[in-house]
């Protein structure tokens, strides 16, 4: 009788394992610090011996076209985040020749929004269901925002929460480009804390619909774990529906599925 309950029981654990193994294996690979290979970076310096001129003429051009690149780049975002700025000032476009007074945002507008709450949920990948809320405040350029993901998987939970700070930038009005960073916490078997990097852009199809791609990259204990986000998202006044795809990977395991949710927006 003993031998029989003890045999259910070690049964009854194996079968958790294998259910729960999903998430598990997800936060065992987003915390995994990954392996360095050794590079033979020094073996460049062991190849041909060109003439030093011509060698030192490239690493010139290649400094000053670096340079240039970024020079441009900051530029761009600054001046794209100026854009953001001046959407604030307008509700509606001035008939003029000047780009910037043409510049308008409405109340409620999900692009670059003073006030949103997102909500949606996920069927995805090997039973595994999940729910996302997500709060953001801004004015022009710059924002904050929180966000939680709650994965399940029969009876077994991994939480995933962010807090980021948004520098916002938009190209005209129907276009927004933010990159986010802050910090992130896994709750799951064990709690771990790492930083957090995002992307989100929105772009506007017409003024009711409207598409949105976020990538975001955490990494915890020196491990990785990347999401994407793709949704079309439909805009009524303040409101708004989802539907969308999403995807956790880090190492060899990936959890993804459809979503759907709702979106409130001032």
């Amino acid at each position: 009788m003993y031998k029989l309950i003890t045999l259910l029981m070690i049964g009854g654990l194996f079968s958790f394992n294998v259910s729960a193994g999903t998430l598990d294996n997800l936060e065992k690979e987003s915390t995994k610090p990954q392996t360095k290979s050794s590079s033979s970076s020094s073996s460049s310096s062991r190849r041909g011996d060109g003439p030093n001129s011509l060698q030192g003429a490239i690493a010139e051009a290649l400094v000053k076209v670096t340079f240039q690149a970024i020079e441009f780049s900051v530029k761009t975002m600054a001046g794209m985040g100026v854009i953001s700025k001046e959407r604030y000032l307008r509700t509606a476009p001035i008939e003029a020749e000047d780009r910037m007074l043409q510049l308008f945002r409405k109340p409620g507008d999900p692009l670059l929004p003073t006030f949103s709450f997102n909500a949606h949920w996920l069927n995805g990948s090997d039973n595994i269901s999940a729910r996302h809320n997500r709060v953001e405040l801004g004015y022009g350029p710059l924002g904050v925002s929180y966000s939680q993901n709650t994965l399940n998987e029969n009876g077994d939970k991994l939480t995933l929460t962010n807090t980021l700070i948004h520098y916002r930038m938009s190209a005209g009005n129907n276009f927004s480009w933010d990159l986010a960073y802050g910090r992130g916490k896994m709750n799951g078997n064990q709690s771990h804390d790492g930083d957090v990097f995002s992307m989100p852009i929105r772009a506007r199809a017409n003024p009711k619909f409207y598409f949105e791609y976020m990538p975001t990259w955490s990494s915890y204990n020196g491990g990785s774990l990347s999401e994407h986000q793709f949704s079309g998202n439909w805009r009524f006044n303040y409101t708004g529906l989802s539907l969308g795809y999403k995807s956790w990977s880090a190492g060899d395991t990936n959890v993804r599925g459809f979503f759907a949710g709702f979106s409130l927006n001032y």
